[in-house]
């Protein structure tokens, strides 16, 4: 074991459940439930991680009672016999797994109509605005605890080594009720704390009726809602306190916020590391029996080392890290940090992509650990001279696959560094941490045998004269000039606005490859992307001291973003006094004057005095190798951006999948 972890790697023991280490995974939303049990696709996923050497996995949340159905129902009839299954599995790799539990109160699910909470507030997380909920009547609250106890007994006799409480956030039930932000009864559950504690005391008594008091009961809590009328640090430290004195709950896990603040759900790269780690550690001041378990950007061992050394918890959780790298904890025991392939919090595949399949930007064996989890990358029994041309994410991604399958692998890079795009879109404000993507995948090939040949502008001829036995290329895409979105031009039969070929006029890559210096006005124009890409770019130029505006047809910045992440994004922009100009494009530019129109009403409108223009729009592929190439390689092949424009995940994936397949 590396001696840098003298805390880490210490086991952890709990009633008679003793956790390997002191890593953890928290609950956490994957959608591979059916219909109510878990999948296979679930299981594999759980049983990666317990492979790659975690101490404690906590099982995706599971419902208490029929009045919501989710991804697992702990009240199914199933439950515990397709649970065993999963337990056993994990089990056997050594990792403990505890189920977490809960009602989603005034949430609504796709389908949903009528929803309960503690009081009549509408559910709102930006994206999903629900309906009004109705008021839980007191028998109703009686009859929920009492599932909650039933529900925990089915847990156990599942086989897991433990229960979590999820009360949190404000929305779930139990945290509506905490929290006089959502809790605005009269009753014996409303009002002062210890009513509004009433239910949160009433389930953790059913529960330890149900599984008695040598089963281990955890509860997840907030540190601060950081909301407008919610519990601030203190209130919560005596929540914690409370929970604490009641000797019946082993640990706590902390986060904050409620879905007033979403970023707070799943903090993204704008927030700092170990962002809830202050709030864990004020609970561990005051509390005195349970274990406090940390959570919240945690993102690498070494930073987990010092949270756990210098005594704000007794175990930390590294939980978007193990989805993007499942051997985390056995790479750092062996030693090989090198080789974690890192969490950027990005927030694209494991929260962005939930609603289209769970996943992670540069792990494509997410919810695929059949197909291409630990163990699954097989020697090739037929080497093959393999030519890639493009050092991008797909391409790099293509040369680490093709060399550990044992292809002599040649790369070509126009550029003279490698990671393509990726180092053009980590200058963009507050998106540095991209670049330990490619960094990764940089690492990783040079510890192969491939041959990187960087500065090289390929030509049709060069790739016909090398007689690679496959080709794949991984070109990229390049900024477009004019826009190409579908929506109507100002002037249909003269799609390009005059002056867009001014010296004035910039692409996203001339601002931030070339740096090239712009004056104190600059027109930021989106064309609909509506990512991170126009308004990362609009905050950097803001940042250093620019007048700027920022058009584009969607009726928001930051469009395309997940609450989670555009929030957080809006609330700060606003607050440097970026502002956004919606449903607008450019029509014309003369000189300094930019003329823009409303796509709706067609009205225009001028800006004078614009030093600049940058166009953060569509990029277009790269395919002039390919056209000319088509037809003249038996083994022809392109990946990534070069195929169509997309997002980095995409080309990895590309990248996984054909370097399989050769």
């Amino acid at each position: 074991m590396s001696e840098m972890f003298e805390y880490l790697f210490t086991p952890l023991k709990i009633k008679d459940v003793t956790f390997r280490n002191r890593v953890m995974i928290t609950g956490h939303g994957t959608l591979m439930g059916a219909r109510g049990i878990p999948s296979q696709q679930l299981i594999d996923y759980y049983v990666e991680r317990a492979k790659g050497g975690v101490g404690l996995l906590v099982s995706e949340f599971a419902t208490v009672n029929p009045t919501y159905t989710s991804v697992l129902n702990a009240f199914h009839e199933d439950y515990i016999t397709e649970c065993s299954k999963m337990n056993k599995a994990v089990h056997e790799h050594g990792t403990k797994i505890i189920q977490q539990i809960g009602h989603i109160g005034r949430q609504r699910l796709p389908g949903q109509r009528l929803t309960w909470a503690a009081s009549p507030m509408p559910y709102q997380f930006y994206d999903l605005i629900g309906l009004t909920p109705k008021e839980i009547e007191v028998e109703e609250i009686h009859e929920t605890v009492e599932a909650w106890g039933k529900a925990a007994r089915n847990v156990r006799d599942a086989g897991f080594d433990g229960v979590e409480i999820h009360s949190l956030y404000g929305n779930y039930l139990l945290g509506g009720f905490l929290s006089p932000y959502s809790n605005k009864r009269t009753d014996e559950y409303g009002g002062s704390l210890e009513n509004r504690m009433r239910i949160v005391y009433d389930v953790i008594d059913a529960i330890r009726r149900n599984v008695g008091d040598d089963y281990i009961l955890g509860i997840q809590i907030n540190g601060d809602d950081l909301t407008p009328g919610g519990l601030d640090v203190e209130d919560w430290q005596e929540v914690g306190r409370l929970i604490d004195e009641t000797g019946k709950v082993d640990y706590i896990t902390v986060k904050a916020g409620t879905y007033w603040t979403p970023n707070m759900v799943i903090p993204d790269m704008q927030h700092p590391l170990g962002i809830w780690v202050p709030y864990a550690s004020g609970i561990k001041e005051v509390t005195r029996n349970a274990y406090i378990f940390a959570v919240g950007r945690i993102n690498d061992p070494v930073f987990a080392e010092k949270v756990l050394a210098d005594g704000h918890a007794d175990m930390v959780a590294l939980t978007r890290a193990h989805i993007a790298d499942p051997e985390i904890a056995k790479k750092a025991r062996e030693g090989r940090l090198e080789d974690i392939r890192p969490c950027v919090a990005c927030n694209d595949g494991c929260w962005g992509m939930l609603w289209g399949g769970f996943g992670c930007i540069h792990n494509p064996a997410v919810a695929h650990e059949e197909q291409y989890g630990i163990g699954t990358l097989k020697k090739t029994d037929a080497p093959k001279k393999v030519l890639i041309v493009g050092g991008g994410p797909g391409g790099l991604k293509a040369a680490e696959i093709a060399a550990k399958r044992g292809h002599s692998v040649t790369l070509y890079e126009k550029r003279g560094r490698l990671g393509g795009q990726v180092p053009i879109a980590a200058k963009g404000a507050g998106r540095a941490e991209l670049e330990g993507i490619t960094r990764y995948l940089i690492q990783q090939i040079d510890k192969l045998d491939v041959d990187v040949r960087l500065d090289t502008d390929v030509s049709a001829d060069m790739v016909l004269a090398a007689d690679a036995d496959a080709v794949v290329l991984a070109t990229g895409s390049v900024p477009r000039r004019v826009s190409f979105t579908g929506i109507p031009p100002f002037d249909p039969d003269n799609p390009v606005p005059p002056g867009m070929d001014q010296d004035n006029v910039l692409t996203h890559w001339q601002l931030l490859e070339e740096e090239i210096e712009v004056g104190d006005t600059v027109l930021v124009a989106d064309d609909g992307e509506g990512h991170w890409k126009g308004v990362s770019i609009a905050e950097l130029l803001v940042d250093q001291g620019k007048e700027v505006i920022f058009i584009g047809p969607h009726d928001h910045m930051g469009f395309d973003l997940t609450a989670e992440r555009r929030i957080p994004l809006l609330r700060r922009v606003m607050k440097k006094g970026l502002a956004f100009t919606p449903y607008t494009m450019i029509k014309a530019i003369d000189g300094n004057t930019v003329t823009v129109y409303n796509i709706h009403s067609r009205k225009e409108r001028t800006f004078e005095g614009v030093d600049h223009v940058v166009l953060s729009y569509y990029n277009k592929a790269n395919e002039d190798l390919y056209h000319a190439l088509k037809g003249k390689i038996e083994n022809l092949h392109r990946i990534g951006d070069c195929v169509a424009p997309r997002m980095i995940g995409d080309a990895i994936r590309d990248g996984e999948n054909l370097a399989r397949m050769l």
